[in-house]
């Protein structure tokens, strides 16, 4: 497995306007206090179009759109969109570019020397051969994989000192990481996020998301739930975050777990990488069961 670390403007352009639109519910709120901090006030035009964009941005799946496609794989996005959106879409879309340009230029004069410190850091770290080795065992035994040769490209965006996050929402090469102002003493838990990240593109499809499915009867929100407590009781604080990079671990893996929650979420999660085993039916039950003493 190799990881390729990628500054694009372009992508960072996207992330920047429609994280502002709030078009969805995990936008970063935090972001949008600090920039509009920085940037100072937006005139009504600039918010009406943000308005319009956000309302564009519904129509239109949540990830992997034509909107991640034109703007993080291609190099001319306008051009990819105009083939691709109604002509008054296009049109509202690329307004609300024209209209942000010169805020966005600010702020990423900002980040971008942030961004390549970033980019040089991880360079030399995630392609570490004995950390990814032992990594892939474990994921490989866990998700019933086999995965060893995969390109992975990480586009770096926006964050602020005290939030970072990540996304696999480009297409099935791709993940995002939020890093340009997290402290590099943090490098860790970036690193954490990547492979939590990875999890969620490479490895939770082939077997264990159907599992789950089959599990909750077709039940997406539960499964969704169920997948995305146990990749983070894996990276970036669960037990593959503190084995292989010494992260403290989580407090809460989820808003609605409690602390014991957690710990006992742990310490499952533990027992089958302790034994080499995969994620199971029994696995599921026994979650359920930790779920349930809330």
């Amino acid at each position: 497995m190799k990881f390729k670390i990628i500054i694009s403007r372009w992508a960072n352009f996207y992330f920047f306007v429609q994280n502002l639109s709030e078009w969805h519910f995990s936008n970063r709120k935090e972001y949008n206090i600090l920039w509009r901090k920085e940037l100072g006030v937006f005139s009504m035009e600039e918010e009406d179009i943000l308005k319009q964009f956000r309302e564009i941005r519904l129509k239109y799946p949540q990830s992997r759109s034509c909107f991640e496609s034109a703007f993080f794989l291609s190099e001319d996005p306008f051009s990819k969109l105009s083939d691709i959106l109604p002509t008054t879409q296009y049109q509202i879309t690329k307004n609300a570019f024209l209209l942000l340009e010169n805020k966005f230029n600010s702020l990423y004069a900002k980040d971008l020397p942030l961004l390549h410190s970033w980019q040089k850091a991880l360079a030399k770290i995630a392609n570490d051969e004995q950390f990814i080795n032992t990594a892939l065992t474990s994921l490989n035994s866990l998700f019933k994989t086999s995965i060893r040769e995969k390109d992975i490209d990480i586009y770096l965006l926006f964050s602020t000192t005290e939030h970072t996050g990540g996304g696999a929402n480009i297409n099935n090469y791709s993940i995002s990481v939020e890093s340009s102002r997290y402290p590099l003493e943090k490098l860790n838990h970036v690193i954490g996020i990547i492979w939590h990240e990875t999890i969620h593109l490479v490895f939770q499809n082939q077997y264990f998301y159907p599992l789950l499915m089959e599990y909750f009867s077709e039940d997406r929100q539960s499964a969704d739930f169920i997948n995305e407590v146990t990749i983070g009781a894996l990276f970036p604080k669960g037990m593959m975050g503190i084995r292989l990079l010494k992260n403290k671990p989580t407090a809460r893996l989820s808003p609605e777990f409690n602390i014991e929650q957690t710990t006992q979420t742990l310490n499952l999660i533990k027992e089958y990488l302790d034994q080499n085993k995969r994620l199971d039916e029994d696995y599921l039950k026994r979650l359920e069961l930790i779920i349930k003493k809330a």
